[in-house]
């Protein structure tokens, strides 16, 4: 495991979670809160990750979607109540206390996103092969 620190990420990350500060603090829109910020977390995510860690871009990006539906799975049982940390404000808010399936669907938009900057001028498409030689 290669540790490192990447200057892009890490200024990605810090502008990424005062952005997630300030809706959190400032907007009451449902939708802004709930999609937007579900969609940044996940490239929040991601950016925490390479800002440390030179791991596959590829691989990190399947890892914090599968982390982030982890989470929102956990929420559907109820997992704030089982740890009994319902009444510490910030670890209720961080794993969070109610399931939607929204929030899954926001977590996948957001990997989408960051797979298709990270990857938007690949160019290593698969040569196309003949069929049967024609």
């Amino acid at each position: 495991m290669k540790l490192r620190f990447d200057k892009k990420y890490a200024l990605l990350f810090l502008g990424l979670l005062i952005v997630e500060i300030l809706i959190a603090l400032f907007v009451e829109n449902k939708i802004i809160r709930g999609s937007i910020g579900d969609v940044l977390v996940a490239i929040l995510i991601y950016c925490f990750i390479q800002t440390f860690f030179a791991w596959d871009k590829k691989k990190t990006i399947i890892g914090v979607g599968i982390f982030a539906i982890l989470i929102e799975i956990s929420q559907a049982m109820n997992l704030v109540e089982k740890l009994n940390l319902q009444d510490n404000k910030f670890a209720s808010t961080v794993i969070g206390t109610t399931f939607d399936m929204n929030d899954i669907w926001a977590y996948i938009a957001g990997c989408a996103l960051v797979y298709m900057l990270e990857f938007y001028d690949d160019n290593s498409r698969p040569k196309k092969k003949k069929f049967l030689g024609f």
